[in-house]
């Protein structure tokens, strides 16, 4: 359950894995405090997560260094919530995209 009073709320259901990263971005003249919950198919969830976002700056934390070793499985795919006090646009970014296209593998 959240602890903050929130009027912004998203859910990221794609399927996020560990290394990934949200883009969260403040669109607001005030901080924005955001709460990310992580929810993975057969567990309990993890969070609230909290953090401040300065107006008008982004963060893009690594979902997995938010939440330490608690998800369930390195190989699981699970959901974020987003809640926040003030407007964030919020766009997930596969950890796969910050390697070089000659470095990926094409298997």
């Amino acid at each position: 359950m959240s602890t903050m009073v929130g009027n912004w709320k998203m859910a990221i259901t794609d399927g996020c894995m560990p290394g990934d990263q949200l883009s969260l971005f403040n669109i607001s003249p005030c901080n924005a405090h955001v709460e990310l919950t992580f929810c993975a198919e057969g567990g309990q969830p993890l969070g609230p997560f909290r953090l401040v976002i300065p107006p008008q700056r982004t963060q893009s934390p690594i979902l997995e260094e938010l939440v330490d070793s608690d998800l369930p499985s390195p190989s699981l795919p699970y959901s974020v919530v987003v809640v926040s006090d003030a407007p964030v646009l919020v766009q997930p970014r596969p950890a796969s995209q910050d390697v070089p296209k000659a470095r990926r593998s094409t298997d």
